[in-house]
């Protein structure tokens, strides 16, 4: 058990509400602090111990401090925790800071919760990597900003260089099919932006990204990546390649459900990649989507004593994901 304080009541400080609630034996929110005595006062209705006292809650008895509450702040509340000894867990809220203001933050310590290469998808698609040889390309139209960039930069080794960018932006419209609040079917149109960016790095590698501003809340656009080596291709479909005698092999990703409804649902249980088990889900049977699967074992490896995204890697990502 490990227990947290939680600063933010937004969409993403509720991801970390859903996973204690799901997962209490081992995670634990002793205190939300909000800056509204109204939210305040309805998340002690739902049994959080909400308070707009941050002092107050931090003298509550505890393991980490979850930061979850926006750019407004960030930058002096990182700071201050962390010279206070407060062992931070924040989200990505990197990308609006200024150069002058990342150097700051590159000061302290802490985990910061990108969650992608943990997500089902991404953690399978890293395992199939080894087979397609050397990488030089790179599309991707699922991510925007610093979460491309995450993807980008731990598929090509990249640290600190940023790539020559060319890109475009068009603008058009479509109807609306999703939003935060799931499915849209007023046939409301929706104006939107196709971002599309051509980065070009050392040593001839190809990064393009294709972007649209409504591509996480759209049933139309699916999302799409492909990785493209010296062998072969990995997508999010799986990888073909041709093995050392010349034969070209063909291997799905199949994600596997649970074989019997636990509350009416079928979870995810683990992933094959032509047979061999590349993701393995550690909450069996427990209502998380992917990202709360990723985002909990990286909860998991924190309390374990593990910081596998430091704040330094967060803030590579951003300044490559302000190119896009």
């Amino acid at each position: 058990m490990i227990e947290f304080i939680l600063i933010g009541t937004g969409w993403r400080a509720a991801f970390y509400m859903r996973i204690a609630v799901a997962l209490p034996e081992k995670f634990r929110i002793v205190g939300i602090y909000t800056r509204s005595d109204d939210r305040a006062a309805a998340l002690k209705e739902e049994g959080w111990n909400a308070s707009t006292d941050l002092e107050g809650l931090l003298a509550i008895k505890h393991d980490g401090v979850i930061i979850a509450s926006g750019a407004d702040g960030f930058c002096s509340l990182v700071e201050r925790l962390s010279q206070k000894g407060e062992k931070l867990l924040t989200e990505t809220t990197f990308l609006t800071m200024s150069e002058e203001e990342l150097s700051r933050l590159e000061k302290c310590e802490a985990l910061v919760l990108e969650q992608y290469w943990y997500t089902p998808l991404y953690a399978s698609a890293k395992k199939a990597l080894s087979k397609i040889g050397r990488i030089d390309q790179i599309y991707l139209s699922a991510l925007h900003n610093h979460h491309a960039a995450s993807i980008v930069r731990g598929v090509f080794g990249l640290e600190d260089e940023l790539p020559e960018v060319s890109g475009y932006d068009f603008k058009s419209e479509a109807v609306k099919t999703g939003s935060r609040r799931g499915r849209e079917m007023d046939n409301e149109i929706e104006a939107y932006t196709r971002k599309l960016r051509i980065c070009r790095f050392s040593e001839n590698r190809l990064f393009i990204q294709d972007f649209s501003t409504n591509q996480y809340h759209t049933y139309l656009f699916p999302s799409h990546f492909e990785i493209r080596g010296e062998r072969g291709t990995v997508t999010e479909k799986g990888v073909v390649y041709t093995n050392d005698q010349g034969i070209l092999i063909k291997e799905d990703f199949v994600f596997h459900r649970d074989s019997e409804k636990i509350n009416q649902k079928l979870y995810l249980s683990h992933v094959t990649l032509g047979g061999e088990v590349v993701f393995y889900n550690p909450y069996r049977g427990v209502n998380l989507n992917d990202d709360e699967i990723a985002i909990a074992q990286m909860l998991d490896a924190f309390c374990q004593g593990s910081n596998v995204y430091p704040i330094s890697e967060a803030i590579r990502d951003a300044r490559l994901g302000k190119l896009l």
